[in-house]
Parts: C-alpha cells; sequence; structure tokens
C-alpha cells in the first residue's frame, strides 16, 4: 500500500519539531493509499485523539505521550516523552476494513522512523491514559 508523503511530513512534524500532539491516519477510499485524517495541535490532549477515532472503522494514530517516571535519586519524578503508533481496529468496523489495515500495517509502520511504542485497541478501554502509561514506561 502506498503512503501520501505528506504522512511522513506530519510526522516528522510531530517527532522532531514537536508541532503535533497526534496524527489521525486513515486508508483513502480507493483502497490504494494511507492519507491523513486529523491532526491534533499541540494543545489538544489524549481525549481529543480518543473522540476523533470512529466508532465504526480502523485507523492508525501516533500519539506524542508526556509522562512521568520515578526518578531512582531523590528528586522525585522525571518528565518522559515516548511516540506511540496506535492501530484502532473497533469490533464495529467492516471486516475488509480491519483485513485492510492489519495487512498494511508494518508497511506503513515502517515508513514512521522514531516511532517508539505500538498498540493495538480494539474498544475504548484498550485506549486509555493508563494503558499508555503502561505501554510507555
Amino acid at each position: 500500500m502506498a503512503v501520501a508523503e505528506e504522512c511522513v511530513s506530519r510526522f516528522q512534524e510531530l517527532r522532531a519539531g514537536r508541532a503535533h500532539r497526534f496524527v489521525v491516519f486513515k486508508v483513502d477510499d480507493a483502497l490504494q493509499r494511507v492519507v491523513v485524517d486529523m491532526v491534533g495541535e499541540r494543545g489538544a490532549g489524549f481525549g481529543d485523539l480518543t473522540a476523533s477515532l470512529p466508532a465504526d472503522d480502523c485507523r492508525y494514530a501516533v500519539y506524542d505521550h508526556d509522562f512521568t517516571v520515578e526518578d531512582a535519586t531523590a528528586t522525585g519524578e522525571s518528565p518522559r516523552s515516548k511516540i506511540l503508533f496506535v492501530v484502532w481496529s473497533p469490533e464495529a468496523a467492516g471486516v475488509r476494513s480491519k483485513m485492510v489495515y492489519a495487512s498494511s500495517r508494518e508497511g506503513f509502520r515502517k515508513e514512521l522512523d522514531g516511532v517508539q511504542v505500538d498498540l493495538q485497541a480494539t474498544e475504548p478501554s484498550e485506549l486509555t491514559l493508563d494503558v499508555l502509561n503502561d505501554h510507555a514506561s
């Protein structure tokens, strides 16, 4: 599956320039290439990402997740950031959509150099801040 150049450039803006909080990608209607569906501004939160994912169709997303970890020194917590690659494949999505996203996942993922964590979710309970924190740390 082809990947639109805009996908890579928006990802690079998120990764290197921290210009966006998240980018949501979709397979176009002709099932020929992955395109940008939505870009979340830097001030957007995780709730904005989850709200942008359709209940009945698949999507890919990258999310720049800021979190803190316990510091081994006496200073307390240390801020961290990781870029997560999310495959959203809800139960209500059509079989064809699930197959297309599953088969093109690895090829698309390879285009996004710098992703640190992969995550797949099929329902909202699998895509929460607690889940992200567990995978990020």
